[in-house]
């Protein structure tokens, strides 16, 4: 079960709960919110895990694309050494190689920033995600917190010795 559907599930256990007369407070299942929280908590290191597969796939991406940049230059620099015979050859592979150097460079740069833009991208929805979670599930334990405090002042009220 996914943190959102888990915080779906607590948001109707909280809808669904019985209601004390003449308050806004609810009576919910104390059981089944410890659950869900355990659920959340079960969760967190998959989402945690998922960010590492992230940041793994990003160190990965940027390794292929050097090893990529590398092959193309060492193709480069090959094809212009079986170019150079002549000195007009020479100059024309000179210009090839450093043409495909620059192409291989400027391809691998690319490759790169799309490679951290990506990373960006995800990192910043995850954070996004995790902050609401987390946002969400205190402000449900706040409010669940409170309306504990205020039945809990009833209860006094209520048991508090009446003086007329």
């Amino acid at each position: 079960m996914t943190i959102e559907e888990i915080l779906t599930k607590m948001d109707q256990l909280l809808d669904e709960a019985g209601s004390f007369p003449f308050t806004n407070k609810k009576q919910i299942d104390a059981d089944q919110m410890r659950e869900y929280i355990d659920s959340m908590r079960y969760n967190l290191p998959t989402e945690l895990a998922k960010a590492k597969d992230t940041e793994d796939n990003k160190r990965q991406i940027i390794a292929d694309a050097n090893k990529q940049a590398e092959d193309i230059i060492n193709r480069a620099k090959e094809k212009a050494r079986q170019i150079v015979s002549e000195d007009e050859i020479t100059k024309q592979a000179e210009a090839l190689a450093s043409e495909k150097i620059a192409e291989a460079n400027a391809k691998a740069e690319q490759i790169v920033l799309d490679a951290l833009d990506k990373d960006t991208q995800i990192r910043s929805m995850l954070a996004a995600d995790m902050n609401k979670v987390l946002t969400n599930a205190e402000n449900i334990l706040t409010q669940n917190l409170e309306d504990v405090k205020r039945t809990k002042d009833a209860v006094l009220a209520v048991a508090a010795p009446k003086n007329s």
